[in-house]
């Protein structure tokens, strides 16, 4: 986890001024966990925010909340990404900035929190002349002019409603891992990977559908490699399902996937996948056993359950079938941009049966690359 750039809008000063205590609280230590504030929440203070039980606020400025805890880092940093998600907050992936600190954004309806947490627990008292004990963080927090709506997808330049144009559009964002769904979509859309109108951010995406999308997502994004793309299956290959023959609409791209050993099929020895079953669900196990391949673009090697264990420590390994087990180990080696920590965010259960949502989709299929070497769908978008 690391500082998002969404840090210091509208904030003036340091991060550090911001977590170092007020010099009149410097007089006696904070008791942590007695309800002893010495300050008061913001009067907009979203009561949606949730609060770390038996935190205190000491610091308290416009968007800007400053508190202390008796727990270490790993503690507050486990019940922010626990409850977010739990509370359906939209976890942004985080990125770097300043140093010794670290940031979780996530965003829900028209809120932005930014939870800013130091990379290791505050000294003792008697370590440090601070006056605080424990851990102490900010929470700040932004009222979005327009609800982030991932159905409501803008339309493209030239398409504009002049009435319904953002004034003031937030700035282009470099780092890939700050963007956020709704510029992700208008981003594939750009691609032509989907049209705006048929793309429903809830919707179970199907195995037929991810199929195409993945595809025209990674064939756009790597336009001007035509080395590296896929070719599209014609007419008189063997079909490699017994039910995608030659005249489904999507046999190009799910024959094209089979023939280039994306997708398991009988081609690739795969015993059980004589049947493709199209619009059957998409899974989360087979999300990452298609998409990690094409990050890889190598061999993903023999995977057993405790090197699952060892990295991203899924209680329901045992039920994650065997490839998508070597999918899930190379992608945990691409930190921040691993497909799974951006879509999922953080979780001690992959829960691998469970169906995919065309917003999780997109998340996963606006990047491609492994580690230091990737592109993005804003690296291409016009």
């Amino acid at each position: 986890m690391a500082i998002a750039a969404l840090w210091g809008c509208n904030q003036s000063g340091s991060l550090e001024d911001s977590l170092a205590p007020d010099p009149q609280l410097s007089q006696q230590p904070t008791v942590l966990g007695e309800g002893n504030s010495n300050a008061d929440l913001p009067e907009d203070f979203p009561a949606e925010i949730p609060l770390y039980p038996n935190a205190t606020l000491i610091q308290s400025q416009d968007n800007e909340t400053v508190w202390v805890i008796a727990d270490n880092v790993e503690q507050l940093e486990t019940f922010y990404r626990d409850t977010l998600a739990a509370e359906n907050w939209n976890i942004v992936a985080t990125e770097p900035a300043e140093l010794n600190y670290q940031q979780l954004v996530a965003t829900k309806n028209n809120i932005e929190l930014s939870i800013a947490i130091p990379t290791d627990s505050a000294p003792a008292a008697e370590e440090s002349e601070q006056a605080v004990v424990g851990t102490t963080f900010v929470l700040s927090y932004q009222i979005l002019d327009v609800q982030p709506q991932l159905d409501a997808v803008e339309p493209l330049e030239g398409n504009e409603n002049p009435a319904t144009t953002e004034e003031n559009p937030a700035p282009s964002i470099p780092t890939n891992s700050s963007k956020k769904t709704p510029e992700q979509v208008r981003d594939l859309v750009a691609l032509d990977v989907f049209k705006n109108g048929d793309f429903q951010s809830n919707e179970i995406i199907s195995r037929r559908q991810f199929a195409r999308w993945l595809f025209k997502a990674h064939n756009a994004i790597y336009g001007d490699r035509p080395n590296q793309q896929i070719r599209p299956a014609n007419s008189t290959s063997s079909a490699a399902f017994q039910d995608v023959p030659s005249s489904d609409p999507d046999f190009r791209f799910i024959q094209g996937l089979a023939e280039a050993g994306i997708i398991p099929s009988k081609l690739t020895s795969a015993t059980n996948a004589s049947t493709f079953r199209p619009d059957a669900p998409l899974t989360r196990e087979t999300l990452i056993t298609w998409k990690v391949p094409l990050d890889r673009r190598q061999a993903l090697p023999p995977t057993t359950l405790e090197q699952i264990a060892e990295t991203w420590g899924f209680q329901d390994a045992a039920e994650i079938d065997s490839r998508a087990l070597q999918a899930l180990y190379v992608d945990f080696q691409n930190g921040d941009q691993a497909n799974t920590r951006r879509i999922f965010g953080y979780t001690t259960l992959f829960q691998p049966t469970k169906p995919v949502t065309q917003a999780e989709a997109a998340i996963a299929l606006w990047y491609f690359g492994f580690q230091s070497d990737g592109i993005s769908a804003a690296d291409i978008s016009p």
